[in-house]
């Protein structure tokens, strides 16, 4: 029987979501996964936080018998376990680590290191769109297929994305900036999305982006939701932005289907898709 692991490598679960998880180990196990949850999944204590999560995340990826790890925690404190997972012990795992969010720091240090990282919350299969979430993660996660054309990405400027994606998150993604988590994005896809962060918010980030010299590096970039700006009616703005800060030749998709949205699908980092 597969293996699967339950953890929290960003901000804590309160105790109230103790039901969610039990119904998730539920779901999991009806795949035939025997699930195991962090030892810290609730745990609060900041103290130390970073060598504990960090040295059982190291031995869930040692484990043999793993296939996936679920983190299924989201806010601010993922990159505070980064200095603490032992890369050149995990290199040749085959484990798979799924997240999103916060999650965006360990993902594309992990996809630096080799190893399998993708973007997608399990959380979602227990939502209020269950059922068809269900459907896609036993027709699509667990056969490892994760087609691009379920993104039913649309184009805002060009006509085609080709090369291995990184990124997710955008401000979780810059903090890795200037460490030595920092992918190479020459030639890849960048991937990015937003659950907070107003018109200004979002402005500043994205100059950011510029500033680092991302958008000269990458072939294309792959939009998901940005909520807070949908909320208010005000997604448009990212891509007026956009074009004024990217080259006028790199071509930019949309999709609904990455983001902070109970509907979301499954991208894996660093591997090739065309759009």
């Amino acid at each position: 029987m597969k293996k699967a692991a339950l953890t929290a490598c960003s901000d804590p679960l309160t105790l109230d979501r103790k039901g969610e998880v039990n119904a998730l180990k539920s779901v999991l196990a009806s795949f035939g996964l025997s699930v195991t949850e962090s030892e810290y999944l609730y745990d609060q204590r900041l103290a130390g936080r970073g060598p504990k999560r960090g040295a059982e995340l190291t031995s869930f990826f040692l484990n043999p018998d793993m296939a996936y790890i679920f983190d299924v925690s989201g806010g601010d404190l993922a990159n505070t376990v980064l200095p603490y997972i032992d890369f050149p012990a995990i290199k040749d795992s085959r484990a798979a680590f799924f997240g999103y969010s916060d999650l965006t720091t360990i993902l594309n240090a992990l996809v630096k290191n080799g190893n399998t990282a993708v973007n997608f919350q399990a959380r979602n299969l227990i939502y209020d769109h269950s059922r068809e979430e269900q459907y896609y993660f036993n027709e699509q996660v667990l056969s490892g297929k994760f087609a691009p054309e379920c993104l039913k990405a649309t184009f805002l400027r060009g006509s085609e994305l080709r090369g291995e994606v990184l990124g997710g998150n955008l401000r979780c993604l810059l903090k890795l900036a200037g460490t030595e988590y920092w992918p190479d994005f020459s030639g890849k896809i960048l991937l990015l999305e937003s659950y907070g962060g107003g018109v200004y918010r979002i402005a500043t980030l994205l100059e950011q982006c510029r500033q680092l010299g991302l958008f000269d590096q990458v072939s294309g970039i792959l939009l998901g939701t940005f909520t807070e700006l949908e909320e208010k009616g005000q997604e448009s703005t990212v891509y007026d932005l956009l074009k004024e800060i990217t080259p006028a030749s790199l071509p930019i998709a949309w999709t609904h289907y990455i983001g902070h949205y109970t509907d979301a699908r499954a991208l894996a980092l660093g591997r090739e898709i065309v759009l």
